[in-house]
Parts: structure tokens; sequence; C-alpha cells
């Protein structure tokens, strides 16, 4: 009975280990965890405002003269800039530059020529992302073109008509719009040779340079008096803006005011629009 007992515990052995689970194999260690690092957003630039107190700084749609202006910025005003971009070159008469900015100004975002912003240049700013630049439609305008226009106004000052209506601006009729239109090409400022105001303000429409009223009107631009620009009783008269004064009041230069080229200070009321210089 022991030899047999001693069998079966030695087969019950054999058994069993046969059930014994492998071994398990060694796991493989886990990917090491990716941090991602977000870039870092450059730093936001303070500039202010360098022109004049009596020209205001353009924000334009892109970095060139030719683009759609947006705004104007007056002289002394801190503004925010994000980035810079290469655009036409600009002169302030001390140096010159393609640098501008990119600025953000009362909900409007455009560029400002960077030879009129202290920090303009900042190292800190960052190049803006590339963006091609649509071409511009509208007549060429020299960078400078609003203190052109109102020195060309200014050195007519006192030219009368040598007989009725008859002026060196153009032929022997109504002349304020002729003479405008004179001053304009005159400062390098592009624009067709027009008798009736109602039509100049209807070339600038078609050009992105007409507005309504008076709001955002600057120096070097034209206003129009009246209702509007259908005819001759709807659109009255044309003068070219030296200055914007408070009170809505405007510093303005005309032709055939009482037979003559006239600067004097008039009320916004009676403008229905302007024209973009």
């Amino acid at each position: 009975m022991a030899g047999r007992g001693a069998a079966l515990t030695a087969a019950m052995a054999v058994l069993l280990a046969g059930c014994t689970p492998a071994p398990a194999s060694p796991q493989e260690p886990s990917p090491p965890a990716v941090t991602t690092t977000a870039t870092p957003k450059p730093p936001a630039v303070k500039g202010a405002v360098r022109t004049n107190k009596t020209t205001p700084l353009s924000l334009r749609a892109e970095p060139t003269t030719q683009s759609r202006r947006l705004a104007r910025i007056p002289h002394k005003t801190t503004i925010t800039l994000s980035c810079k971009a290469l655009g036409t070159t600009v002169s302030n008469g001390t140096r010159a530059s393609n640098v501008w900015n990119k600025v953000t100004w009362k909900k409007k975002t455009g560029y400002v020529a960077s030879v009129f912003v202290d920090g303009g240049d900042s190292a800190a700013l960052s190049l803006c992302q590339q963006q091609s630049v649509t071409p511009s439609t509208t007549p060429t305008r020299p960078p400078n073109v609003e203190q052109a226009i109102i020195k060309a106004a200014r050195s007519q000052r006192g030219v009368t008509e040598r007989k009725k209506d008859c002026t060196p601006y153009g032929g022997c009729m109504p002349w304020d719009s002729l003479y405008a239109t004179w001053v304009w090409n005159k400062a390098g400022n592009a624009v067709p040779k027009f008798s009736f105001r109602g039509d100049l303000f209807n070339w600038a429409k078609k050009h992105d340079r007409a507005h309504n009223g008076v709001d955002g009107v600057g120096p070097g631009d034209l206003v129009l008096y009246g209702t509007g620009p259908q005819n001759t009783k709807t659109s009255t008269h044309v003068d070219i803006v030296i200055e914007v004064l408070p009170a809505g009041k405007l510093r303005v230069i005309g032709g055939n005011v009482k037979n003559k080229v006239t600067e004097r200070v008039v009320s916004t009321k009676g403008i229905y629009g302007w024209v973009d210089a």
C-alpha cells in the first residue's frame, strides 16, 4: 500500500506541474509623454504718433499709401503696435522707410507708416504674417499729400477772376471745382478736371474716396455743400480743408468765393459729403 500511495502522489505532482501558469512576459515601457509648449505671443509695443498738430496719421487698409484710408489718428496719440510689415517707402522729411506698423485703433485694424511713430522701428516687433497686397485701383497719391495740397492751395490766395468766371484754372465758368482739382493735381494727387462739383463726388465714389457727412474729414480733403451731387442746385460749392477746428468748424480755402480764392472758417452744417485726399 505504501508503494502504491507513493506512486499516486508522484502522478499527481506531474499533473499539477502541467497546470503551472507560464511566467508573465515583461511589460514594454510606455512611451514618454509628449509635452507641447505654446509659442509665446510677441509682446505688444506702445508707440506715439509724431506728425504735427494739424496733420493726423493715416491708418490704411494695407501697408501702402494708395490703399484705402480707414481712419486718421491725431498727433501725440498713444497706439499699440502688434507687428511690422514691409510696404511702400514713406519719408517724414528726415528719414525714409518702407516699414509699416499694424495697429488697431477705434475698432479699425490697419497699417501706419512707422516713420511717423515713436517706437515704430522697435526690435521687439515681429513681422506680420505674410499677406498679398491687393492691387489698388485708386489713382497714385504721394505719401505726404495733405501738406502738399495745403501748400498749393495757399499759394493761390487772392487770385481773382480776369473777367466774369474766367480764371487760370480752366475756361470761363463756375470755377470752385476747377480750382480744387487744379490744387490736387499740383500737389501730385492725380484727379480729373471737373467743372461740376457733383461729378467730382461721383468720381470719388467709384474710387472708394467719397464719404457722406463730415465724420472723418481732415486736412487736404474736399468738402461739398448742399444736399447731394445730383445737380447744380443740390451741389452748390466745394472747398479744400486746411484744418479741423473744435465746435463743428473747419478752416477751408476755396475758389469762386466773392470772385477770388479765399481762406475762411465755416460751419460743417450744410456739408453733404467729403472726398478723401
